[in-house]
């Protein structure tokens, strides 16, 4: 019987340790994706700017952007869906949600924003990869990166603490 009592205890204090945890890591991961983009943006107009040759590191430079960019997305989505308070808080009463800034916040603003922000790292991925010239593969990655970063820029939470608190 005592058993059946401390059951469901473990489980949220679980939870709320997995919540910590990816919450850490959503967290130090989006200083990377912050780096990459920067990285890659200077890249693309740098490349725009002096007619350079499109090559292999350009590509790897953009994929770091996009595939970092994926990894943060997954943790926010499981953070999202199954871990975060927030999100639960929200979806319990959706119209106080949308009442709150800073709730409809993450309930709404931040992932769909993110996600879109996603979208445009990956068609940047995909279009410079078809591309005719090597000034078409910079620019689409400077326009598309410009969008990507502009997006995260405005609905980055800035209001959370910068660095995880272990």
């Amino acid at each position: 019987m005592i058993v059946g009592t401390l059951a469901p205890q473990a489980g949220a204090v679980y939870l709320s340790l997995m919540y910590s945890f990816v919450l850490a890591a959503h967290n130090i991961v989006r200083w990377v994706v912050l780096l990459t983009s920067v990285i890659a943006l200077l890249n693309s107009y740098r490349g725009l700017v002096t007619g350079a040759a499109w090559t292999p590191r350009d590509r790897t430079i953009l994929a770091a952007y996009a595939n970092s960019f994926g990894v943060q997305f997954l943790l926010g989505l499981l953070l999202y869906v199954w871990l975060s308070p927030l999100t639960r808080t929200g979806f319990g009463n959706m119209a106080v949600a949308m009442r709150d800034p800073a709730l409809r916040l993450f309930v709404i603003e931040h992932p769909v924003s993110m996600f879109i922000a996603l979208a445009f790292a990956q068609i940047a991925l995909g279009r410079t990869r078809k591309a005719a010239t090597d000034a078409a593969r910079f620019r689409i990655a400077a326009i598309l990166l410009t969008l990507s970063l502009l997006l995260v820029l405005a609905r980055m939470p800035w209001a959370r603490p910068l660095f995880p608190a272990f």
